[in-house]
């Protein structure tokens, strides 16, 4: 990340559209696996098999393919802080940063967490999807701790939990 270009204005992510259509090839072949085998059960009728179809279909296909149509830059970063779908941050407020990783990255690719200090307890702010971001959760991570470390000469705490269950 550059961060002269930063200073200027703000550094755009968004959503990566990789990650996005193979989680919705996955729930479509399950919501496929689904529908077939409740077709091979006897006792529904027509209209129970259409109405689960269009079920399956709004819930496994419908629904994750929403996000293909995200336009909108889902993180922002700038001299100021992050915001993401949103919501706003001051580096000054954060005060850890963790990537959670699957054990088996099946559905999910992992996630990067923010946390700020709220009365004195940890609070979670943001809780970042890979799905939302084009760049790797690592790199993301990377440029908020130097944007972090530029602007506002402030060291975040880094904690690792790989292989965290989800």
């Amino acid at each position: 990340m550059d961060l002269e270009k930063l200073e200027q204005n703000t550094y755009k992510i968004f959503v990566n559209r990789r990650l996005i259509f193979s989680n919705l090839c996955l729930w479509a072949a399950l919501g496929i696996f689904i529908f077939l085998a409740f077709n091979h059960i006897k006792g529904i009728n027509d209209m129970e098999r259409l109405i689960l179809g269009i079920f399956l279909f709004v819930i496994c296909v419908i629904r994750p393919g929403a996000q293909l149509l995200n336009v909108m830059p889902t993180i922002e970063l700038s001299d100021k802080g992050i915001s993401y779908r949103g919501d706003f941050e001051s580096y000054q407020a954060m005060t850890a940063l963790e990537i959670i990783k699957p054990r088996i990255p099946f559905f999910t690719q992992g996630r990067l967490v923010i946390y700020t200090e709220i009365a004195g307890k940890q609070e979670v702010a943001f809780d970042i999807l890979a799905m939302d971001t084009a760049d790797s959760l690592e790199s993301l991570q990377a440029a908020i701790i130097q944007a972090a470390a530029h602007f506002e000469e402030i060291e975040l705490r880094i904690e690792d939990l790989h292989h965290a269950s989800l």
